[in-house]
């Protein structure tokens, strides 16, 4: 009998997914800043080239097969749409510098597809995670004693956050590595629903799971943003999604409070917390009395307007959505240029091209997460339902890389439960639906 030739080495296919589970890890990273030919680059942005080259010298070594998946064609109508903003730009030349930041992070959903497509590769991607989430939970955690006992540390210098329009207090606003306090509590609000996760797998103990999750909440509350009430969301609805390993009241308790919660917090972001010279108008209201706009609402307003001024294409990929002049509670200004909510964000640079391909892609991730009964693609879509849809009406996100790399992700669990159960059927003799 002939022997069985030795199958070769899958040295690209590894080699590939080692360095898309370091792009996972250092997506935790955004700080340090790297400068590249006058371009201000973040850890992940360094490596992402070599992991998306090694991903298609798989393909092409035939040791990865590229699966035909309804994600890319929304991704390439979101593209398209940004490419044709680009063109009628107010300022071209910029846009399509961005229109390559754009590939980059379309890239990141897609080597998440093509790559993860096995149990043991999403448990590497989960760890890869929460490792980074760990690292900058722990730089949080330690920046907080050394805002009292050592305030002139060097730390304090890269991890503190202004108070911006936040009332300034004796605590720390926090940002750790990432370039906000805002985005680093929506990174946040991801890594949860991945502890979650983890647990519900038993790829972590549950001690572990509860400092983990502990430690994650402390670190949220610290950045003393809007966001917390993604926090909340997330685990509420975690803990009702994983009813199976905690007390059933407690899930549906958790549920109640994590959305009320989130609707508490979502409401706070529309008054402003003190009164402000910047305020074009105030509202009277029973019992609560005269309130003035929040910085939020005048950004959804002025990049609203912009978007009204262009409706078809936008002013243009990268350009700013508004110029919105805002008297911070220290009594200092700044020119708020974020639209602070993603969909407005696009629709004023993109126009309704971008607006319909940002909702359309939202809509079809909702769908694709809430129709599977696989707890892990619950989990996922928990995650992406709190940082992405809820965290993204009172946040520009749509250019975080942890946020594309999580869309990835999540269609990719959704993809290998589906293959998992079509197995199943078929192993059954059953003909799956």
């Amino acid at each position: 009998m002939a022997e069985t030739a030795p199958s070769p080495v899958l040295i690209f296919r590894k080699a590939a997914w080692a360095a898309a589970v370091a792009v996972i890890f250092l997506a935790a990273t955004m700080k340090p800043f790297l400068f590249v030919a006058n371009q201000r680059l973040s850890p992940p942005d360094i490596l992402f080239p070599a992991a998306f080259v090694l991903m298609l010298t798989a393909v092409a070594a035939r040791q990865l097969r590229l699966r035909s998946d309804r994600t890319f064609a929304y991704l390439a109508a979101y593209f398209m749409a940004m490419l044709i903003s680009s063109v009628f730009s107010v300022d071209p030349r910029t846009s399509y510098l961005r229109l390559g930041g754009e590939i980059y992070l379309l890239g990141l959903a897609a080597m998440m597809i093509v790559q993860l497509d096995n149990e043991a590769r999403l448990k590497h991607a989960v760890y890869a995670w929460l490792a980074g989430m760990a690292l900058a939970v722990s730089i949080a955690l330690i920046s907080i004693p050394l805002y009292y006992l050592s305030p002139d540390n060097w730390l304090l210098a890269h991890t503190l956050y202004t108070f911006g329009a936040v009332p300034v207090v004796n605590f720390p606003r926090i940002s750790s590595t990432m370039i906000s306090a805002s985005m680093f509590c929506n990174f946040l609000t991801v890594g949860i629903a991945l502890l979650y996760l983890a647990r519900v797998r038993s790829w972590i103990s549950r001690r572990i799971f509860i400092l983990s999750l502990a430690a994650s909440v402390l670190a949220a509350l610290s950045t003393i943003s809007i966001g917390i009430g993604g926090i909340a969301l997330v685990i509420g609805v975690c803990t009702y999604l994983t009813r199976s390993i905690t007390r059933p009241r407690l899930a549906k308790a958790s549920l109640v409070v994590g959305v009320a919660a989130a609707a508490v917090f979502y409401f706070m972001s529309f008054a402003a917390l003190r009164p402000h010279a910047t305020s074009p108008f105030s509202i009277d209201l029973p019992v609560i009395g005269n309130i003035q706009p929040s910085s939020r609402v005048l950004v959804w307003i002025a990049s609203f307007r912009t978007f009204a001024d262009d409706p078809m294409t936008g002013k243009g990929l990268g350009q700013p959505a508004c110029a919105v002049s805002f008297q911070n509670t220290d009594g200092s200004y700044s020119m708020l240029t974020d639209a602070h909510n993603v969909f407005l964000s696009v629709a004023a640079q993109s126009g309704s091209l971008g607006l319909a391909a940002i909702i359309a892609l939202s809509f079809y991730l909702w769908r694709l997460g809430r129709r599977s009964d696989d707890p892990a693609v619950k989990l996922i879509w928990a995650a992406f339902v709190s940082a992405f849809l809820y965290q993204g009406t009172v946040g520009a996100y749509e250019e975080a890389r942890h946020l594309w790399l999580l869309i990835g992700i999540l269609v990719a669990a959704s993809d290998l439960s589906r293959r998992t159960e079509q197995s199943l059927a078929h192993g059954a003799g059953v003909r799956p639906a």
